[in-house]
């Protein structure tokens, strides 16, 4: 039986990886502060990997958080990460792993960029407000090309996925992901008898999502099929605006009420969405989940959790 270990595996997306993997038959071992590996120290993570003995480690790992929390972190955010990545890359060539597999958000594209394609990456800076936690993931792309450059590498890929959401997500507002967050704003209206819902912007750009599980099961595919060192796109390609997404949220919910929306705050780029035509011809996969059937997946895990949570109290 193949061993994995899944660094940041505890998180939202290490979680539902650990699934994946797990049910293809792998032995899946999760590395992570919480279970006395912090991979930022000297050594750590090789201890770790030389007493596991790996065939392949995926990099969950990420410290961020919010908007505000971003911005009044930076250096934290970009030291914790850059050592994250600095040290899964020594440790996986120390330990003789086989695939050491990156996983990225799709601000690792220039701020500028509307259609993000792999051809691109390169074509412009990262936007100020994700610098400290993207630029040390393109940073483990250059230090997996240098291993490979002098001869004395490992096999390395590199996935870049949209906007997550899902079961599992964090259920601390300034935490959660976005569409996550809309969810629980939209819920709590519907539980207070609020009518109204603010939002922020005018609800005309357009964002790509992408079901959790659906991320669990192409970084799956792409380990065991994807070659080359150039990043891939992983997504469906197809995107949705925020006001439909809200429209969907509110239907789904069945809330009655009205949305405000605050044109004063900025949209933002008016489309960011993957070109996924290489993600098809490498692995001959889309994601199967339908953004509505995901939301709809989503609503039923957040409201039962908010159960429970009342039900303990």
């Amino acid at each position: 039986m193949e061993k994995i270990v899944i660094l940041g595996g505890n998180g939202f997306l290490g979680t539902h990886v650990s699934r994946a993997f797990t049910g293809r038959g792998y032995e899946v071992h999760v590395c992570s502060r919480s279970n006395g590996v912090d991979a930022r120290k000297d050594g750590a993570l090789a201890a770790f990997l030389e007493k596991v003995n790996p065939a392949i480690l995926i990099n969950c790992a990420q410290h961020g958080g919010g908007i505000s929390y971003n911005a009044e972190h930076p250096l934290d955010i970009y030291e914790d990460n850059l050592m994250i990545g600095f040290q899964a890359i020594r440790a996986v060539a120390q330990a003789g792993v086989k695939l050491f597999v990156n996983i990225m958000g799709n601000t690792t594209y220039p701020g500028v960029a509307n259609i993000y394609r792999e051809s691109e990456w390169w074509n412009g800076p990262l936007h100020p407000s994700v610098m400290a936690t993207e630029l040390p993931r393109k940073a483990q792309w250059v230090h997996s090309w240098a291993y490979r450059q002098q001869g004395c590498g490992f096999r390395s890929i590199h996935l870049v996925l949209p906007n997550m959401f899902g079961p599992g997500d964090h259920l601390d507002p300034s935490q959660s992901h976005a569409l996550t967050a809309l969810i629980r704003k939209i819920w709590e209206a519907k539980r207070s008898g609020s009518k109204r819902v603010e939002i922020w912007g005018s609800g005309k750009p357009i964002r790509e999502w992408l079901y959790v599980e659906d991320a669990a099961e192409g970084i799956v595919r792409a380990a065991g099929e994807f070659e080359g060192i150039e990043i891939l796109n992983l997504g469906s390609g197809q995107g949705c605006s925020v006001r439909e997404l809200a429209e969907t949220i509110r239907e789904l919910l069945d809330w009655p009420g009205e949305f405000f929306y605050d044109t004063a705050r900025p949209d933002g780029a008016l489309c960011k969405i993957f070109d996924v035509s290489k993600m098809k011809a490498a692995l001959d996969w889309t994601p199967p989940t339908e953004l509505r059937d995901g939301i709809r997946k989503t609503i039923d895990w957040f409201v039962g959790t908010q159960h429970a949570t009342a039900a303990a109290h």
